[in-house]
């Protein structure tokens, strides 16, 4: 068995798929897309808090989340941390976790909840779940479907969470050229929601 069947074999095992609809190819347009991550940059700019201690819960059951994907994965894998941009793209993880091993960056670390080894922890999830065993791509696009998979197999505690750390921080990188200079705790719930409405046709129904 390769290092990657094992792997999806490990979080296919342990993470039932929560339903959870895919996009409109009509409505997700790179256009529209990049439009919606525009409004999304100016709310998160908007808000001059660090941490809203009502949501700080979704943070924690995300962390819980990412540490289970982490136990599963670990046995695998040696991991290695470093500050340099490791990889081009999806391809590049894959042929690194066929080698049995994976590097993350550790750049960008601060946050208001995280300590740097727990952010990191959560980027083994991220670059495993989405971009290893879904190919997503290194964009605008392929985060936001990062966070697709993502929901697909976290606690639904962890959504609002998953939505500023992935789709928020995708949309600040790509509407802007850099990622934010501080990390945030604050959730978005009508942003979602307007998401979902307008690329989710389905959503409603499935959830």
């Amino acid at each position: 068995m390769t290092v990657m069947n094992e792997l999806r074999q490990r979080i296919e095992s342990r993470f039932a798929r929560n339903a959870y609809p895919d996009a409109a190819p009509r409505a997700f347009q790179p256009a529209a897309v990049l439009a919606f991550a525009t409004r999304v940059t100016d709310a998160y700019a908007a808000d001059a808090r660090l941490l809203d201690e009502g949501v700080s819960g979704s943070w924690r059951a995300l962390l819980e989340h990412a540490y289970e994907v982490y136990e599963a994965v670990r046995p695998c894998l040696s991991i290695r941390y470093s500050t340099r941009t490791v990889y081009a793209g999806p391809e590049d993880i894959v042929a690194d976790l066929e080698r049995g091993q994976l590097e993350i960056n550790t750049e960008h670390c601060e946050h208001p909840l995280w300590t740097p080894e727990e952010n990191c922890i959560f980027r083994i999830a991220h670059d495993v779940i989405p971009h290893a065993l879904n190919l997503r791509p290194f964009s605008l696009e392929g985060e936001v479907l990062a966070f697709h998979d993502h929901v697909r197999r976290a606690p639904a505690e962890a959504k609002l969470a998953l939505f500023t750390e992935i789709f928020g921080y995708a949309a600040i990188r790509y509407s802007t050229g850099v990622y934010p200079e501080a990390q945030k705790c604050v959730v978005f719930p009508e942003l979602l929601a307007d998401y979902e409405a307008s690329f989710l046709p389905s959503a409603r129904a499935a959830n």
